[in-house]
């Protein structure tokens, strides 16, 4: 049997929104590979969710330093 395709991530102008939804789907894929969500996850999806919609929102190109800290912390964190 195939294994089942990766979700890419969608096609946008930005590529930090590009980045931010490869991490979102990262948490999802974690969460349904240990047969639930924790408290953590859930945290961590909502902040990463909340700086896509910020980004979006104000359209910015950068990420302040402490967030672009936090995701290289949430890459880690949910390393396949």
């Amino acid at each position: 049997m195939k294994p089942t395709k990766k979700r890419p991530a969608k096609m946008t102008d930005n590529p930090i929104i590009a980045k931010l939804l490869r991490l979102k789907y990262r948490i999802n894929d974690t969460a349904v590979a240990e047969d639930g969500w924790s408290d953590d996850m859930s945290t961590d999806k909502q902040y990463v969710q909340s700086l896509i919609n910020d980004i979006r929102k104000h359209k910015f190109t950068k990420l302040a330093p402490e967030d672009g800290h936090c995701c290289n912390g949430l890459w880690k964190k949910y390393e396949e």
